[in-house]
C-alpha cells in the first residue's frame, strides 16, 4: 500500500469513520444529554487544538476536516469553509435537535443510554 493511501485509508481513517457514524446515529442511541455534553467537548477540542485530534495525526493538520479530502476525490465541489462551520457548529445543533425530539417530543428512548 503506498504512503498516501496509507495515510487516507488507514488505522485512523477507520477509527474516525466509526467515531463519525456513532456520533450521526447518537440521537437515537444516546441521551440527549450526553450528546450535549459529547458536543461541548468535541468544540472544547477545537478551541485548545485548533481542530480535531484525529484530523492532526492523519493530514497533519487539526484544521482539516476529516470527510472534505474524501468528498472532493468523488469529484463534489463545495466551500472548505463552509464545510467545516456545517461539520462543526450546526451539525452538531441538528444532532442535539434530533435527539430532544425524538427523546423528550415522541418520548422514545434511546437504544443504548
Amino acid at each position: 500500500m503506498r504512503k498516501k493511501d496509507l495515510k487516507y485509508f488507514g488505522f485512523i481513517f477507520w477509527s474516525h469513520l466509526l467515531l463519525i457514524l456513532i456520533a450521526y446515529s447518537s440521537p437515537f442511541l444516546f441521551n440527549w444529554k450526553i450528546i450535549v455534553f459529547g458536543s461541548l467537548i468535541l468544540i472544547i477540542q477545537y478551541y485548545i487544538f485548533g481542530g480535531c485530534v484525529l484530523n492532526k495525526v492523519q493530514f497533519d493538520d487539526a484544521n482539516e476536516v476529516f470527510l472534505y479530502p474524501y468528498i472532493t476525490m468523488i469529484g463534489l465541489r463545495i466551500s472548505r469553509y463552509f464545510f467545516r462551520i456545517f461539520i462543526r457548529y450546526i451539525l452538531p445543533l441538528i444532532l442535539i435537535s434530533l435527539a430532544v425530539i425524538w427523546q423528550v417530543i415522541l418520548g422514545i428512548k434511546p437504544l443504548i443510554f
